[in-house]
């Protein structure tokens, strides 16, 4: 009986289905009456509706467009200070740089990429000596951090500071980089600061390039 009554329902979708192809071809101004009524012959059989698959697609549509968007900041952090200790040519230093968080930031801190503009020398960061502090020094509250790396092995004077969890906005962050040694002439050297918010698609925000001078300790 099971048997008979599933052949009896896909007789009758075949016949609905029939019915709407010849209802548009033969009979155009009735086409849309015609579609109605097999909509409905579909529906009380359980079978898919072409209603029901527009609406899954359009479904599918707005996911993979939600999945492309970008996670950004709406209001723009600020590079506050750029330092090193000591600033003596030639000496094993630590580079300190601190940036805050604004309020209306609209997504919380995930990473930051500090890179050195081309200069004279390249600085090597030692970047299993990198720490953050929750603070305007590099004092107070430390902040984990889940890994510190770069873009490439052989770019010295680039590191990427990923945190263990996202800095939230309202804080300020300082940053302190361990360097194997100051350039070895006087003079000032830029490392650009760009910041990226929490997300697997960010759009980096180029925050400006941190200005360190270094002094010459010779007589």
């Amino acid at each position: 009986m099971q048997f008979q009554k599933l052949s009896i329902s896909i007789t009758l979708a075949t016949l609905a289905v029939s019915a709407q192809q010849h209802a548009a071809t033969a009979n155009p101004p009735s086409a849309s009456h015609a579609s109605t009524k097999n909509e409905v012959i579909l529906q009380q059989l359980g079978l898919p509706t072409t209603q029901s698959q527009t609406t899954h697609f359009q479904s599918q549509k707005n996911i993979s467009t939600d999945q492309a968007r970008q996670t950004f900041f709406s209001q723009p952090l600020h590079l506050v200070r750029a330092a090193a200790s000591p600033d003596g040519a030639y000496a094993p230093s630590t580079y300190e740089f601190t940036l805050t968080i604004p309020k209306d930031a609209g997504q919380p801190l995930k990473a930051v990429t500090i890179t050195q503009a081309t200069n004279v020398e390249t600085v090597e960061f030692d970047i299993t000596h990198s720490r953050v502090f929750n603070s305007r020094r590099a004092a107070g509250t430390e902040i984990q951090l889940a890994s510190v790396g770069g873009h490439q092995p052989s770019n010295a004077g680039e590191a990427t500071i990923v945190f263990d969890q996202p800095v939230l906005p309202g804080n300020t962050v300082t940053i302190v980089l361990a360097v194997r040694r100051n350039p070895i002439g006087s003079g000032i050297y830029q490392f650009g600061v760009t910041a990226y918010p929490d997300g697997e698609n960010s759009l980096g925000q180029f925050l400006g390039y941190g200005r360190i001078n270094f002094h010459d300790n010779s007589n």
